[in-house]
């Protein structure tokens, strides 16, 4: 990983990042971490955009999993499987353009602290 990172977004259960010397995005997202170029992340984000959080839930209504909206991987044996709150923040923590300014999609609620008035 490179040492010249700067942080594009963060939500409460993760973070985007990227590399301003190789032009590289980092995501770390629950338990996920990936590495993208930028038409990747785009890409990625593209089909996440996509994917349809209602039919899934329909789909494995009866499935025992909690999570029960699949992002499947090129990897046969592995799919990674989120809900439909987890959906949503990867879709704001993906898209984090507007108007070619960095935004934060960080809310203050989704900040964990303690907020002590003495």
């Amino acid at each position: 990983m490179c040492h010249k990172i700067n942080i594009v977004n963060q939500t409460k259960n993760g973070c985007l990042l990227k590399c301003t010397i190789h032009q590289i995005f980092y995501l770390d997202f629950g338990h996920f971490s990936f590495e993208f170029t930028e038409d990747e992340l785009s890409e990625f984000g593209s089909f996440i955009f996509q994917i349809d959080a209602a039919y899934w839930e329909n789909k494995n209504y009866n499935c025992l999993m909690k999570r029960k909206i699949p992002i499947p991987t090129l990897q046969q044996n592995l799919c990674l499987m989120i809900n439909r709150a987890e959906l949503e923040e990867l879709k704001k923590l993906v898209f984090y353009k507007e108007k070619e300014k960095w935004i934060s999609m960080l809310e203050v609620k989704d900040v964990d602290y303690t907020f002590i008035l003495n």
